[in-house]
């Protein structure tokens, strides 16, 4: 869509190629974010001319746009990406003080399974991918995850079977019931800027997944099923 913009006054034509450059700096790999266009009608504007200027926009697609994701909730990229994995929270607890460890792991390919996070609450780092790496297209991508209690790992899930103990999202799609989206006291700190609290809804970016995991309970109807015990997101590029 173009939108016509009067300027008025005196404008060089190096300024016009300057906010052409600008909007050239997000390269084609830049999904997440709007990239666009603009153009001028002249190369130079004399005093009391105007001249008119007109730009494109172009949005995000969702992630389904380059990723399928096969149920239960295997990934298949579209066509070649590169994929970051950051773990946003590990709070699978023994009490309120005391954190669990837990580890994350990931398989292309129905290869074995590759361990990419290992640690307790405290030693994550949202901001920092635990994995980086090119995807092809027509891979298959499948994440686990599990808590370790009692002297011994429990059960491990993974988006290759169908469980209620690991729910991947999209941006805009309904929260689970069981998490506790609503309350402020109940949902973790880490979770809370990737759920709209109005909507019921993920807010997340267009590319990106989440994957939320229950790892010390099977009862949807416990109270401790909230499915906040370890928080993944994957993000394509």
């Amino acid at each position: 869509m173009k939108f016509p913009l009067p300027l008025g006054g005196r404008c060089l034509a190096i300024g016009a190629f300057a906010c052409l450059s600008l909007l050239g700096i997000a390269s084609a790999a830049d999904l997440d974010i709007p990239r666009g266009t603009l153009s001028v009608d002249r190369d130079l504007v004399r005093v009391g001319m105007k001249s008119q200027l007109t730009w494109e926009i172009e949005y995000p697609a969702p992630v389904t746009s380059v990723v399928e994701i096969v149920p239960p909730n295997i990934i298949k990229p579209k066509k070649d990406l590169k994929m970051k994995v950051r773990v946003l929270g590990a709070s699978f607890q023994e009490s309120i003080l005391s954190f669990l460890p837990v580890e994350v792991m990931w398989s292309k390919n129905s290869a074995s399974w590759s361990r990419i996070y290992y640690g307790l609450q405290t030693n994550v780092l949202p901001g920092i991918p635990v994995l980086q790496t090119n995807v092809k297209k027509g891979d298959t991508i499948n994440f686990a995850g599990r808590g370790y209690r009692d002297g011994g790992w429990l059960p491990l899930y993974n988006t290759a079977q169908t469980t209620k103990n690991l729910v991947m999202l999209t941006n805009g799609d309904r929260v689970p019931t069981t998490v506790p989206a609503l309350n402020g006291s109940s949902i973790e700190s880490f979770l809370k800027p990737y759920m709209d609290t109005v909507t019921k809804t993920v807010k997340i970016g267009d590319r990106d997944l989440i994957l939320l995991m229950e790892l010390g309970q099977t009862n949807t109807s416990n109270s401790g099923f909230d499915l906040q015990d370890l928080v993944v997101l994957v993000t394509f590029e």
